[in-house]
């Protein structure tokens, strides 16, 4: 005699089916936020701005000489830390801007307006492809407090390369608002 089976419709094949669409539904959920939050933060005005700062950097700026003693900050109308239009950054220019963008001192706001930072900026450069131990320490300018200032409640960052001593750096710019 056969045993009459009912079958059951929250049988475990069921259950792990409806587990496997939710884990696929909240990922794909959590990633079109995710990808939309990306797009909406590259057609910001303010990455825009760090776009075309990290673009003015690699260019040896206006005039070229601007980093020489004889050129004060009234005298410069674009700051580049390229020697010509090479990858290639100036250790002087690098220095120069790193005093002339002290935070507490007297051209951090006309640094800003030389290049049109709509707010406060902070420029890093990085050594890339070496180990820990033998990076150098990354060079700062401006005023890193934007990074995690409670005020700031948008950062854009744009990010450009070049070589410094013949090693590969990268250029990261930082604007906060």
């Amino acid at each position: 005699m056969m045993k009459a089976t009912k079958g059951q419709y929250f049988s475990f094949d069921a259950i792990i089916a409806t587990v496997i669409m939710v884990l696929a539904t909240t990922t794909l959920i959590s990633y079109w936020f995710g990808v939309q939050s990306v797009v909406d933060s590259r057609n910001s005005p303010l990455h825009s701005d760090a776009m075309r700062i990290a673009e003015s950097l690699v260019t040896p700026g206006v005039p070229a000489n601007w980093s020489l003693s004889s050129v004060g900050i009234d005298g410069v109308y674009q700051i580049g830390l390229t020697n010509g239009y090479t990858n290639e950054l100036n250790m002087s220019k690098i220095d120069k801007l790193a005093l002339y963008a002290n935070p507490s001192g007297a051209n951090y706001g006309a640094v800003g307006r030389i290049m049109r930072a709509p707010t406060g900026y902070y420029i890093r450069i990085e050594h890339v492809n070496c180990s820990i131990a033998t990076c150098p320490s990354p060079i700062e300018i401006g005023n890193a407090s934007i990074l995690y200032a409670p005020e700031i409640t948008q950062t854009a960052v744009a990010h450009r390369g070049g070589s410094l001593d013949g090693k590969p750096v990268r250029i990261r710019v930082f604007l906060g608002r």
